[in-house]
């Protein structure tokens, strides 16, 4: 079986779901990781997805034989076997060499404890949310900087005989508008009570005045026959 396809198809299945397994041996599971420093702190890398290899993990999700199933064009039964006989070769290889590469995806090896772990190749990128973000070059200053100090004006305070006068001359200030506004208003309410006193008292005198102003001379020549 091709290792550079079994890589390819774990690739995919591990970008699209959060746990994936090599049936029998153990299981790749992705988890998401914080943005983290690297080189000395100067370098801030965007979040990513962790892959990890858990050997106690051996029960089998089935998603690594469908997807083989999909590629080959093998049918299932046909698949699984396959799938199987590749685990079982590399299991030999790990117990030989303590390691198998992954092409483009990263490495098994039998660690210092005497288990399984997994570590991922620099170049994988499964994290779609992700996509476009690019790490952040810190720049470290030479000199140490200083916090610029604010300036503020002086508050001045008042003695209480001070506010005292403050007060006095704000609230005559105050009277001083609602009396003047309270005067216009009277002034115009007394000019509309005159001119209407004026109308009722002459109305007989302005008559033909409001005749000329609401009726034409047709209307008027009416309005004479009708009250003759």
């Amino acid at each position: 079986m091709d290792i550079q396809l079994i890589s390819e198809l774990i690739k995919e299945l591990i970008t699209e779901n959060d746990r994936v397994s090599l049936p029998g041996m153990g299981s790749f599971v992705v988890e998401p990781a914080p943005s983290v420093f690297s080189d000395k702190a100067t370098i801030l890398h965007p979040p990513f997805r962790r892959v990890l290899f858990r050997s106690k993990e051996t029960w089998n999700d089935g998603l690594l034989e469908e997807r083989y199933s999909q590629k080959s064009g093998l049918k299932p039964e046909k698949a699984k076997i396959e799938l199987g006989l590749f685990i079982a070769s590399v299991n030999t290889e790990l117990d030989i060499k303590k390691r198998v590469d992954f092409p483009e995806l990263g490495y098994l090896r039998i660690n210092e404890r005497g288990t399984t772990s997994f570590v991922v190749d620099q170049d994988l990128f499964i994290s779609k949310d992700s996509f476009g973000l690019e790490p952040i070059k810190l720049k470290i200053l030479e000199k140490e900087g200083s916090v610029e100090q604010l300036k503020s004006r002086r508050l001045k305070i008042f003695s209480e005989e001070e506010i005292i006068k403050k007060l006095s001359s704000e609230r005559r200030a105050s009277n001083f508008k609602i009396q003047k506004s309270a005067l216009k208003w009277m002034i115009i309410i007394l000019a509309v009570v005159i001119f209407i006193a004026l109308l009722i008292i002459f109305n007989d005198h302005l008559k033909p005045l409001w005749e000329i102003i609401l009726y034409n001379k047709e209307e008027r020549e009416i309005l004479k026959s009708i009250s003759t």
